[in-house]
Parts: C-alpha cells; structure tokens; sequence
C-alpha cells in the first residue's frame, strides 16, 4: 500500500474533482491530530497565529508556537498534533496557480527548513495580506496576492536562511534541483545531470558546494534516503520492491547505500519505528 496523496477536494470534501486554491481561517483548527502520516498534490502554508504541539514533516518533528509558517510541498509526508485551542490560515495552491514558476521558491526545496517564526511586525503584516486574499473573488487578484505573500516570507526567510535561498536563487543550482526532483529514481550520477545542464560533474559539485554548503552529489544522496525512509515507514512494500522503485537493480547494494548513511539497514530502520 502506497502513501496516501489526497487533494485539496479531499480534504475539504468538495464536489469536484480538483481546484487550484483554497484558504480557511481555523478559529480553532478543525482537525487538532492527524495520526497518520499522508501527503498532499499541492503545495500549503500553515500560519499558527495562537497554540502549540508537534507537526511532523518527513519524520522529523517541529514545535508549533503561535507565529509562526510552516511550508509543505507536494509529496512531503507530514502528521500532526495541535492543542485544541490552536488557531491560524490554512492556505492550499497548486503549481499551476503559482505566477512564479521558478526560480524554486528556497522554503519549498526537499532540504530546507520547512518553518520559520514570526515576529509582531512579520505576523501583522502577512496577517492582514492573508486577508485581503481570504476576502478576494477574483482569482487573478488572487494569485498576485499569493505572489506577494510568498515574497515576503521569501524576505524574512532569507534572514534566518540565506543558504536555502542561495540554492534556489542560483540559476544553475536551481535547475539542478528541478532536475533531481524529476529523476532521483532514475538516475543517481552526479554526470547526469551535470550532462543535462551542459557542465562538468566536477563543476556542478563545485557551485552547488559554493552555495549551499553540499555536493551535488550530497543532494542526489539525500533526496534517495529521504524517499527511502518515506517508503519504509508510510508503506507496506517489500524491500527488493523499494530498491526497484527508487533505481536500485540489486537489493543488497540499497541495503549497503541506507546503511552507510543511517547506520541502519532498511528492515531495522522500519522495525524501530
């Protein structure tokens, strides 16, 4: 059984197939524990303006305070558990209704810190913008407003990370991340992409090294165990079906590659669990 992907017509029991944004005030949330872990086609901000708990974002757990954004990105496993007062906007947009397709906005990259705090001013200002897009009709408008609203938790990002947002402000590094986002499963070579995006491998390591602080080839490692591990935990497949999924043809090789990086092998990995 596979993790389950549910839609923004899913969550909110909507009767039609899909749509492209939704944002509800929670005063207080609806829904305080989600035990199982689940994710989502789309992308979603969760801005706590009062409460507290644990949300838990492929698998590693973030304390829940008032002001404070926690950002998810399609595919990311992620459960929590709130205090029955907790309360804040729940915004839900898919790619499409994104006006800024790239570069990769840093907060939605698989690597980076999935939440950021708040001051009063910063929780103010994104408050009354959350608003005025709560209130709007027309979804042109809707859309600018979104943009306005990511560009400023950009901002305040920035402060508080300026490595995620040198990854994806680089162009080169940018498109190296689309890239392995596409690919991971299929190709695990630091040449490959190095070939797709006409440099060197050395060269690619070197810039994203400079930018970041990781090899490309620290990406490509990562993006496979962080997947690995979602597999292990939120699914019932066999471990020769994960290593096949992810472009592992021998199953001993997978169960050396997650050892070395987790001191684990992938069957005491889920066991602990």
């Amino acid at each position: 059984m596979s993790l389950p992907v549910f839609g923004i017509e899913k969550i909110f029991n909507l009767p039609y197939k899909k749509e492209d944004f939704k944002i509800v005030y929670h005063a207080p949330i609806n829904m305080t524990v989600i035990p199982e872990a689940h994710k989502h086609d789309f992308f979603m901000l969760l801005v706590i303006s009062q409460g507290s708990g644990v949300h838990t974002i492929d698998f590693n757990d973030y304390k829940v305070s008032a002001r404070s954004v926690f950002f998810l990105a399609p595919g990311q496993a992620h459960h929590w558990q709130l205090s029955k007062n907790t309360s804040g906007y729940q915004v839900m947009f898919s790619a499409e209704f994104m006006l800024q397709k790239g570069p990769l906005w840093p907060f939605f990259t698989p690597s980076s810190k999935p939440v950021l705090k708040l001051d009063n001013a910063q929780y103010d200002q994104l408050f009354r913008e959350l608003q005025l897009m709560e209130q709007e009709t027309t979804a042109i408008i809707t859309q600018h407003r979104l943009q306005i609203v990511l560009l400023l938790l950009q901002r305040w990002y920035a402060a508080i990370h300026p490595e995620e947002v040198a990854a994806a402000g680089n162009h080169l590094v940018n498109r190296f991340l689309l890239l392995l986002e596409k690919h991971y499963a299929q190709y695990h070579e630091v040449a490959y992409y190095a070939a797709k995006l006409h440099v060197t491998a050395s060269y690619l390591n070197q810039v994203c090294k400079k930018e970041t602080g990781k090899t490309a080839g620290a990406y490509i490692r990562e993006r496979l165990l962080l997947e690995s591990k979602r597999m292990l935990t939120l699914t019932d497949m066999d471990i020769k079906e994960i290593a096949f999924t992810l472009g592992f043809n021998d199953t001993s090789y997978f169960s050396r590659f997650f050892r070395k990086y987790t001191l684990l092998t992938p069957m005491d990995f889920r066991r602990q669990l």
